[in-house]
């Protein structure tokens, strides 16, 4: 091998085959890798770190003081082998290799030219080395990129992309990226192949097209559909052939089936017999134009993450079809799978619906393309009103009873700035004869009952509740009324409604009219429980004792006492009562006691419970005292007992008891007193009315076979012996010796 650049073929020979194009297949694939490894050129990944080499002959690296090894596929496989973050990029430079020795060359070269085109000092040979190229072709290097014809930025892009469109059937695309390159391909030889080849099957394209018009023309269908389809596997992006296909398919008796398009939300899905591997499949949309335009062409490439083909995003508003065409190698095949028409325009979704009084209520979900939503209801009779719903629902007034049918469509924008309307979602919604509501509703306490009234709830029937937790507010729709609480299990009597003692309850009047029931108005009731077991008994010091069974859980009792013609009203809560008792000052005259429960609840309407009474009598008073005996000569006369009646001015003294005085006899120093009437021996009694006709009595005691000494006491007996004090003197002086 020679040390100077075209030592074999001349100068003038290697600088004419300069390379216009890197023409190889998915070469943004390849600088995109390159890219990421932060490479200027493909030849860096090549070399080691101060490595160089040669390109212009061939590519060249140096493994050596004096060698240079020719990069094959055995170095690039032995490359990969030692570069594990360079092994995407070198596996597809021996891709490259494999399909065309001379790719590595025609890249790295056109590479290497780009750069030294686009460096402000390319036109030095320090620049040429510093890029890893031997510097021995540094010189011819510089010639050649003065040499090759400069490329703009929509050359550039045609260059890079031409390949890829040929390799893949778009020769469309092809054609016109080969539009943009100079006529001469650059006096680049395989780029010149390659736009001669190119204009050929263009030729060919048009033939097969123009053979199809005529047969379409003559009516025969099913040739101009093979010529069609012979365009498209030439050029598989031909608007022409594509639409031809379309138009002119006819399938054929016996096949496994056709393209189904759904509706899926905003997206469209798509089934065809067989595999739906991408890669063996093209699908292309077809949307319908207008007067001023063609139908549009569109390649889906987006699936859904389950794998089932969709398109995602369809034009909305828009009417589409879809073909989808067998390919091999990326080139279509066979004729293709051709799906009927269908308007992209989603429904709404979770449409919930119900009825009201004379009413129809109707919400869902609105896709996020629509401009707006139109509804149509048509009643019993056949009348259809249209409603504009902006909002995510509708609600319609004043409808008669029976069934109505609504149609809801979304409206949509197209591209040609026309408003599309969807065929609608439709639903049947029966409007069912709702009661009246109960206006007002009143409750009037009478004694242990409650009376109530309501207004409002004609042709219904009216319930009266308890409702578990907070009420509905009045006017509620209830459509199910088993749901309804229970009618109040009170008793019922000609004046009313009983409540059980200490019942706090809001009552509800509810309108029930077959399924159907409205909520009323509701007034809160309390019960009180009863004050029981009531006792009052005086004490010492001008008090009364209230003795009473506790009402179950109220919080208060009011205690009135009417006496002197006064009334006085003593409040005494559970608490204090249960800790301390109750008692109330009281004069010596009669009185009269009554005990009611408080109502806990605020503005509640209070059925008063029955009042406990109690008649708390004057306070009379037996008074008795002891009066020794007078002494006589020879003998002592015996003790006189006198006794008292004392009571209020203005209060009769009736059925008073008897007054028994008894003595008994014990040892001579301390007598021990009676404890009961029969606990001795009765040495005075004396009868009520005696007492209350003298007031005061005194009489000797007739001791009998008592013997000093001996200690007398007192007792009332019969009457009201329960309500009159008995006043006794000193235990000392109840003795006699």
């Amino acid at each position: 091998m020679g040390l100077e650049f075209g030592h074999r073929l001349g100068l003038p020979g290697a600088l004419s085959g300069l390379p216009l194009s890197p023409l190889v297949p998915r070469y943004q694939e390849l600088v995109a890798h390159q890219r990421a490894l932060g490479l200027r050129h493909i030849g860096e990944v090549l070399i080691a770190r101060d490595g160089c080499l040669r390109v212009l002959d061939g590519v060249y690296v140096r493994r050596a003081a004096r060698g240079w090894r020719r990069v094959d596929s055995e170095e690039l496989r032995r490359l990969q082998a030692g570069q594990a973050d360079a092994k995407a990029l070198l596996r597809r430079l021996a891709e490259l290799h494999d399909r065309n020795p001379m790719a590595l060359r025609q890249v790295l070269l056109y590479q290497l030219i780009e750069i030294l085109q686009d460096h402000p000092q390319g036109g030095r040979t320090d620049s040429v080395v510093s890029l890893g190229i031997d510097s021995g072709e540094a010189a011819a290097l510089l010639q050649a990129a003065c040499v090759r014809l400069p490329l703009d930025p929509r050359q550039r892009a045609a260059t890079e992309d031409i390949e890829d469109a040929w390799e893949h059937g778009r020769l469309r695309r092809a054609a016109r990226r080969a539009t943009e390159l100079p006529p001469d391909g650059g006096r680049d030889p395989y780029l010149i192949r390659r736009l001669a080849g190119i204009a050929a099957r263009v030729r060919e394209t048009d033939a097969a097209l123009n053979a199809a018009y005529r047969c379409e023309h003559e009516g025969e269908a099913g040739d101009a559909g093979d010529h069609y389809l012979r365009a498209a596997q030439l050029a598989g992006d031909c608007p022409h052939a594509i639409r031809g296909l379309v138009r002119t398919h006819r399938p054929a008796e016996g096949t496994p089936g056709t393209l189904s398009v759904d509706l899926a939300g905003d997206s469209v899905a798509l089934a065809w017999p067989g595999d739906t591997d991408p890669a063996s499949w093209r699908i292309i949309r077809l949307t319908r134009g207008t007067a001023q335009s063609r139908t549009s062409l569109a390649e889906i490439d987006r699936q859904a993450e389950e794998g089932a083909p969709q398109d995602l995003q369809p034009p909305v508003g828009s009417q589409v079809r879809y073909a989808v065409f067998p390919l091999c190698d990326g080139r279509i095949t066979g004729p293709p799978f051709v799906s009927r028409a269908l308007l992209v325009a989603p429904e709404v979704s979770g449409l919930r619906t119900a009825d009201g009084r004379a009413r129809i209520e109707a919400t869902w979900t609105q896709p996020p393309g629509a401009v707006g939503v139109s509804v149509a209801v048509t009643g019993p009779d056949g009348r259809t009103s249209h409603i504009d719903a902006p909002d995510g629902g509708f609600t319609a007034h004043g409808l008669q009873a029976g069934e109505h049918r609504i149609r809801i469509s979304c409206r949509y924008r197209s591209s040609s700035g026309e408003e599309v309307g969807s065929p609608g979602v439709r639903a049947r919604v029966a409007v069912h004869p709702w009661p009246s509501p109960v206006l007002d509703l009143t409750a009037e306490p009478q004694v242990g009952c409650v009376r109530f009234a309501w207004t409002g709830g004609e042709a219904a029937e009216v319930r009266l509740v308890e409702w578990t937790g907070e009420a509905p507010t009045p006017g509620t729709e209830l459509p199910i009324p088993p749901q309804l609480p229970a009618p109040l299990p009170w008793k019922q009597t000609s004046a009313g409604l009983v409540p059980p003692p200490g019942t706090i309850a809001r009552v509800t009047a509810i309108a029930v009219l077959g399924e159907r029931a409205v909520t009323g108005p509701g007034v809160l009731v309390e019960a009180p429980a009863p004050v029981t077991a009531l006792t009052v008994e005086r004490t010492d010091g001008g008090l009364a004792r209230v003795i009473f069974e506790w009402p179950g859980d109220a919080g208060q009792v009011s205690v009135v006492r009417e006496q002197d013609g006064h009334c006085d009203e003593y409040r005494v809560t559970r608490t204090v009562f249960l800790r301390e008792g109750l008692r109330i000052p009281v004069g010596p005259a009669k009185a009269h006691i009554r005990v009611t429960t408080t109502a806990r609840a605020v503005d509640a309407i209070v059925v008063p419970p029955a009042c406990a009474e109690s008649l708390l009598p004057a306070d009379i008073t037996i008074a008795y005292r002891i009066l020794p005996g007078t002494r006589r000569p020879l003998r002592r006369r015996p003790a006189t007992v006198r006794v008292a009646l004392m009571s209020p001015a203005g209060e009769p003294a009736t059925d008073l008891p008897e007054f028994v005085l008894v003595a008994r006899s014990g040892d001579a120093r301390s007598p021990v007193r009676p404890r009961h009437p029969a606990d001795g021996t009765t040495v005075l009694r004396l009868k009520g009315e005696e007492l209350n006709r003298a007031g005061t009595i005194e009489r000797e005691i007739a001791a009998g076979d008592c013997r000093p000494p001996y200690a007398l006491r007192g007792f009332l007996l019969g009457g009201r012996a329960a309500s009159v004090r008995l006043e006794e003197p000193s235990p000392a002086n109840l003795v006699v010796r």
